[in-house]
């Protein structure tokens, strides 16, 4: 295998909540796997080799590169002032090396303000787009479900949803193979519902014939699967997710306290075991990997804040899968007008 072929991976080893250790984790498991990837490793030296040490992991004979930073830009930060301020962070060492093609992805479960920030003022969207934009992915009863906005820009224009609609449309059939339904969320199914962001979406989205957009859809059906992808603006897309992640928290914990009640529910929680874990396993969205910031020329994917090794891994094959099939040229193609 010629070095020069091999993929390269950026990964942000300070970004997460669980430090360091995770990302050496799923470095570990990922080169087991004989990929043609190699590794960037960005963050404090001292901490990512001794991580790798206290796995007794001889890092220094793989291909795994460590970029040492001196700043950290955290959840706290304010994205913009943390991007042009702290040039010797994880995250802007790690959009220059994009740039400069030292990289061909970076995988960050950081700040997603200063991701965004990154891709708008360093990376830069690509022509014919506003905003980048994350497409975070929801598990429902059916197919998986792109979210798009689901918290970048809580201020948003038609034009902006309409060109969301375009390019998860595009990383869709990518990701998943087939052309998805793309619903508007709104307070109802009528055309004429909404606020005026809404109905001036709604008129984009029905003239433009290059997707096939299926009208307005409701919340409440979104975990039912129908459609694929739910275009909205920021606020309203986030305030959803994060009713919705907490909501099948919350039923999870009520389940669980509920088999512990008592012996006999015990009993019949160990019998129920397998076919809960699978129905469980179908809502786990950490399988399809990152979210992806659509709308630059670069592949950069945002984990969860709390992610653990096991999502860095799925986000790396992700990476891996999106690259081999050249999803950034393609995308660009064929958005461009």
């Amino acid at each position: 295998m010629q070095q020069s072929n091999l993929i390269k991976i950026g990964l942000d080893a300070s970004g997460g909540d669980y430090g360091e250790i995770e990302v050496c984790k799923a470095v570990i498991e990922v080169l087991k796997l004989d990929l043609d990837v190699e590794f960037s490793l960005y963050g404090d030296y001292n901490l990512i080799a001794k991580c790798f040490n206290d796995l007794n992991y001889d890092y220094k004979t793989k291909p795994i590169k460590i970029i040492d930073v001196k700043e950290k830009i955290g959840m706290n930060d304010h994205p913009v002032f943390a991007i042009r301020n702290k040039k010797d962070s994880s995250i802007v060492k790690a959009g220059e090396s994009l740039r400069t093609k030292e990289i061909d992805t970076f995988i960050s479960a950081g700040n997603t303000g200063a991701l965004v920030a990154l891709s708008q003022f360093i990376l830069k969207p690509i022509n014919g787009i506003d905003r980048p934009v994350v497409a975070a992915i929801v598990p429902t009863n059916n197919k998986p479900m792109i979210l798009i906005d689901s918290g970048c820009n809580v201020d948003s224009k038609p034009e902006w949803l309409h060109q969301y609609a375009k390019l998860s449309d595009i990383y869709y059939r990518f990701m998943f193979g087939e052309k998805p339904r793309i619903g508007l969320l709104n307070v109802g199914v009528e055309e004429n519902k909404g606020n005026a962001l809404t109905l001036m979406t709604y008129k984009l989205l029905k003239d433009d014939n290059s997707f096939n957009f299926i009208g307005n859809v409701e919340a409440r059906d979104l975990v039912y699967g129908v459609c694929e992808i739910t275009i909205t603006d920021g606020f309203a897309g986030n305030v959803f997710l994060k009713t919705y992640e907490g909501t099948a928290t919350l039923l999870l914990k009520l389940i669980k306290d509920q088999i512990k009640s008592s012996f006999i529910s015990t009993i019949g929680g160990l019998l129920i075991k397998s076919k809960l874990k699978k129905l469980l396993s179908k809502y786990d969205a950490k399988i399809y990997g990152g979210a992806p910031i659509l709308g630059i020329n670069y592949l950069v994917l945002k984990c969860h804040g709390n992610s653990r090794s096991l999502e860095y891994i799925y986000t790396i094959k992700q990476a891996h899968k999106l690259i081999k099939k050249n999803f950034i040229s393609e995308m660009s193609k064929n958005f461009e007008v």
